[in-house]
């Protein structure tokens, strides 16, 4: 199984160099707690969390 980092802007999870996000390559393997986002358009956590893309984000990164 893949180690991911977490990008310490925008919280994605993902498994190389740069986010594909918001294309920060300001990474950390440091963070806590996974949340999963299919439909940013149906979910109230994501408004919460100003996340814009679907995908897997850390709850807590240090």
């Amino acid at each position: 199984m893949p180690r991911y980092k977490a990008c310490r802007t925008c919280h994605a999870l993902i498994n190389g160099n740069r986010c594909p996000n918001c294309g920060k390559t300001d990474l950390t393997d440091n963070w806590s707690g996974i949340i999963a986002v299919i439909s940013i358009e149906d979910s109230e956590t994501a408004k919460q969390l100003n996340i814009k893309f679907p995908g897997c984000y850390a709850i807590h990164v240090r």
